[in-house]
């Protein structure tokens, strides 16, 4: 099984992000960094100019992480950090002619070793950490799990709109969910985007909707409850399902996290948000995307919830029974039963029926079942016995745990306190164009370009201009022996 190990905040050299994880205190202190100042790039100074050196690069990092903290949702922040701060010492210091040209990869160490004191010692909250025991995370006091159990109690009392209804649909139209927020505060595409999303009119469809089980998006959704059962089984706990969550201030704003840590016997966990992403043709790094990140701070704020479990997991399936059953090397894998129903059909009440509830139906052999032909035989006999009336067995697929990581990602007040003026912004232009128009945030449709043929008399050629091509073609002259 693999899962990236990487424990450091900042990114090795050869690094495009860095890896925003601490597992163990930085050994460095800041006699260390004075020593390494003299000795490889200023020399000469008095212990007080270097002293002041230090301190004025602390500075200019607090400075950076105050003024620029809507940006930490990138997972460049920190290498960001570092070049900018490098590039004002390296320049002011090579003006003073207290360096040379070629210290400029000494001069960007010493700020990544002082960054890295930094954050150690600042206080500041970091990107996303990583861990491998629960011995390296924080025990919850009484007090802890009393105030945990309210907040709990308190999530679960507000009223949910059943899944998939016209209800449902109005409640969500009416709210910029946490899943969305990134578009926001992104590109000006983006922010068309996700205004001409809530500003179109909902349309209701009844009846049966094809599902695609070979898309992408299909496959989170097929492999979620399979990694929250795999989450549990790891970290020995056990997830809540929560709905959509409202904001209590900010009723634009809502957040459908994939659960909450609700076992009260978990002394690390209970209490922690848990956000789930099933990658299908993507590299697990360890380190949120951007609009995961975003996503993940939104749930926290709108749940009044500080920490967040961010848990990737990369399912593959087996192209037999004889491969599953074979294979001893994976230490979870199982089966899912995908069943169709026999028949269907819907209600006359719009507000009463489920939309597009044409959909697969899984069951998830429990990962308690010995991995033995006798002992999964038993249990799909008795799971199609159990639907027989409405269901159909389709088919049988046997999967198995590639790949995993798991990173904390805790809540950051100062980030939401920065975004949420611009995230309010957006639900007010919402708010106007939904009654003044919004068909000019539409994205713009590249039209179309006139075909053309241009005659060459004297060559007798002709040249074709526009020629639309929908897949490259390689023409090959082949010689008389070929």
């Amino acid at each position: 099984m693999d899962n990236n190990d990487s424990s450091d905040y900042i990114p090795d050299n050869d690094s495009d992000a860095e890896t925003s994880e601490s597992d163990n205190p930085t050994n460095k202190s800041v006699s260390q960094l004075l020593n390494y100042l003299k000795t490889n790039v200023i020399v000469n100074c008095t212990e007080d100019d270097y002293v002041d050196i230090v301190v004025d690069i602390f500075e200019n990092i607090q400075d950076y992480m105050q003024e620029s903290m809507i940006r930490i949702s990138s997972p460049d922040f920190y290498k960001n950090l570092i070049s900018d701060i490098t590039e004002i010492f390296y320049d002011y210091w090579l003006d003073a002619d207290l360096c040379h040209d070629d210290d400029y990869d000494d001069v960007k160490e010493l700020v990544e070793n002082v960054v890295e004191v930094y954050l150690d010692f600042s206080g500041d909250i970091p990107r996303s950490q990583k861990y491998d025991s629960l011995n390296q995370q924080l025990i919850l006091t009484p007090n802890d799990v009393q105030k945990l159990t309210e907040k709990i109690e308190h999530l679960n009392k507000i009223p949910q709109p059943t899944q998939r209804t016209k209800e449902w649909y109005d409640f969500r139209y009416n709210l910029i969910t946490a899943s969305s927020v990134w578009k926001a505060l992104s590109s000006q595409a983006n922010k068309n985007s996700i205004i001409y999303e809530k500003c179109k009119p909902l349309t209701y469809s009844l009846g049966s909707m094809q599902t695609n089980v070979t898309s992408t998006l299909h496959w989170g959704v097929k492999y979620e409850p399979l990694s929250v059962m795999i989450y549990e089984d790891m970290f020995q706990t056990h997830i809540g399902d929560f709905g959509c969550i409202p904001h209590s201030t900010y009723d634009f704003i809502g957040a459908s996290p994939d659960g909450i840590n609700i076992d009260k016997t978990n002394p690390v966990r209970y209490g922690r948000m848990l956000e789930i992403k099933n990658i299908f043709n993507r590299e697990i790094t360890g380190i949120p995307k951007e609009e995961y990140w975003i996503q993940t701070q939104v749930q926290m704020e709108t749940c009044d919830l500080d920490s967040c479990d961010f848990f990737e997991t990369r399912f593959k399936e087996y192209q037999s029974n004889a491969d599953f059953y074979n294979d001893e090397e994976h230490e979870y894998k199982g089966i899912i039963l995908y069943f169709i129903q026999k028949t269907g059909g819907f209600g006359i009440d719009i507000s009463n029926v489920q939309i597009y509830n044409n959909s697969p139906k899984y069951v998830y052999m429990p990962l308690s079942i010995e991995k033995t032909e006798d002992a999964i035989q038993q249990w799909v006999d008795n799971t199609r016995e159990e639907l027989k009336n409405e269901y159909t067995l389709y088919s049988t697929i046997y999967w198995y745990l590639d790949e995993y990581s798991c990173v904390l990602i805790d809540r950051n007040r100062q980030w939401f306190e920065s975004a949420l003026p611009q995230i309010r912004e957006i639900w007010e232009t919402i708010v106007k164009e939904r009654v003044d128009g919004y068909e000019h945030r539409a994205a713009k449709k590249h039209a179309n370009k006139t075909v053309t043929v241009e005659n060459n008399k004297d060559t007798n050629t002709q040249i074709i201009h526009n020629m639309p091509l929908k897949r490259p073609v390689c023409l090959v002259k082949l010689d008389s022996c070929a």
